[in-house]
């Protein structure tokens, strides 16, 4: 079946129904002219026979008059006659001689002998003046025709001779002839079809090739594989072969313009995240550094007690501490270290986070509304790593809302996925802000109470667990996080 979908299959079955259609309406007419001439040659013949019969019996008929001969001599004598020529010619069906009243003188059937007849056909042959086929309508049988001729000398009239006439022959070679033709249009038509496949398949096969290589080009954007070669047809097929070059050029020329404006794009784009990257390092070591340069210098100069010593040094300490989180922080989102997955209820983390956040939330009098569906299968997560995530998300959110604010946490099953959704009652996030709030270093807080690394590595845990992050916010009515992890784990 997928053959014929094809150009090849379609012109195929195309010239096959054409050959046969026509060779069928040839052959059609063809047997109807050769049954037509046949019938009308049996017509003649028939004609020749009645006539001749008829003078035959009409001569008796004045034997019988002139009193040469008496009734049964004449009976004698037709019944002898009709009986010849039903032997001499197979065709002849019946032979019946009726006097002018309907009465059966001889009749090749001897039952039949001495009966009248009145029905239309004898009364339409005994109307006839000259040698006649009578119309096929009196027959109710088209498998035959009556000939009659007439026994009559001048204005003297006798009776008739009727004689019917199979066309048993004409149905024969009427069969006989179809079969010849239908024998010979079958030959001829599976020469035609390999003649036709032949030159269909060098007609479609440059077709098929272009066809081949445009799926190569849209399923898998394969535009250095070898493609058919135009040669030097000058048809249209010849000139498609040329634009479809033409086309494949282009393409390539577009392709490779294409990859070296996209790696000036990305060498662009990398530097442009180098600079915000040493840019957003350096905003979060200079503020400690700074401190911890200024104690130095303090400590180099002496003249401290021992109280200024101690704040010096945990200033010192502090600054340190600072500078190794954010160092820290920065080698996490750069080398994404391995998560270790194990079967774990989303529930049990998400209650956990919460209790390591309970003491922010009583501080700010924030509620809680917590929406868990409880048919939850256990997810393959790394427990350690989605505990993070939920808990710099809440804390995010207390942080984004005042006093008496509604922390929302919730967990539903969506098909093969589990949504988790973590919403705040806060400002919102600004529009302009919303596309920027994973980029590394970003952060919307003041100087100093945030490194701008906690969603990109919230964003980061995520994607390694096969999930993915979608945020919502209004401004005015709050944000929601909504992580989606697949139940069926990494």
């Amino acid at each position: 079946m997928k053959f014929f979908l094809g150009i090849q299959g379609k012109f195929i079955l195309i010239a096959s129904l054409c050959i046969a259609i026509f060779a069928s309406c040839g052959g059609y007419l063809i047997i109807q002219r050769e049954k037509k001439l046949y019938t009308e040659q049996i017509i003649r013949q028939a004609k020749s026979i009645a006539e001749i019969s008829g003078v035959i019996f009409t001569n008796a008929m004045v034997y019988k008059e002139l009193g040469l001969v008496d009734d049964m001599g004449l009976t004698d004598y037709l019944d002898y006659y009709v009986s010849d020529m039903l032997l001499k010619d197979p065709r002849i069906l019946y032979l019946v001689v009726l006097d002018l009243r309907g009465k059966v003188l001889s009749h090749s059937d001897f039952r039949e002998f001495g009966k009248t007849y009145t029905d239309p056909l004898t009364k339409e042959s005994l109307r006839q003046k000259e040698v006649t086929v009578l119309p096929r309508e009196f027959l109710g049988d088209y498998d035959r025709i009556d000939v009659v001729a007439p026994l009559r000398i001048s204005t003297k009239s006798w009776g008739v001779c009727r004689i019917g006439f199979s066309l048993e022959e004409v149905r024969q070679g009427s069969l006989a002839l179809r079969n010849e033709i239908i024998s010979m249009v079958s030959l001829m038509l599976i020469i035609s079809l390999l003649v036709i496949s032949l030159l269909g398949k060098g007609f479609a096969t440059p077709l098929v090739e272009l066809a081949k290589a445009m799926d190569r080009i849209t399923e898998k954007g394969d535009l250095d594989a070898n493609y058919p070669d135009p040669g030097n047809r000058r048809d249209e097929i010849g000139r498609l072969q040329a634009s479809f070059t033409w086309m494949i050029k282009r393409l390539h020329e577009a392709n490779r313009e294409k990859i070296r404006a996209r790696d000036l794009m990305c060498q662009t784009e990398k530097m442009a995240t180098v600079g915000s990257l040493a840019a957003g390092v350096a905003h979060e070591i200079n503020n400690p550094l700074g401190g911890v340069i200024l104690c130095f210098k303090n400590f180099t100069e002496g003249g401290m007690d021992a109280e200024a010593k101690k704040m010096h040094v945990e200033v010192i300490n502090a600054g340190l501490l600072k500078i190794q989180d954010t160092v820290r922080g920065l080698l996490d989102f750069a080398r994404k270290p391995p998560i270790e997955v194990v079967p774990t209820s989303i529930h049990v983390i998400l209650e956990e986070s919460l209790r390591l956040a309970d003491s922010l939330l009583s501080k700010k009098g924030l509620i809680v509304c917590k929406e868990l569906e409880e048919e939850m299968p256990l997810l393959r997560v790394d427990p350690g790593k989605i505990e993070q995530v939920f808990l710099n998300f809440i804390i995010n959110a207390i942080h984004a809302m005042e006093t008496n604010g509604t922390l929302t946490v919730s967990v539903r099953r969506e098909q093969e996925l589990c949504l988790i959704a973590i919403g705040d009652t806060g400002e919102g996030i600004a529009p302009d802000v919303l596309p920027r709030i994973f980029d590394p270093f970003f952060t919307t807080k003041e100087p100093g109470k945030g490194t701008g690394l906690g969603l990109a590595v919230c964003k980061s845990i995520i994607e390694q667990h096969g999930g993915s992050i979608v945020v919502e916010s209004q401004l005015d009515k709050g944000t929601t996080f909504i992580i989606e992890l697949p139940l069926a784990g990494q």
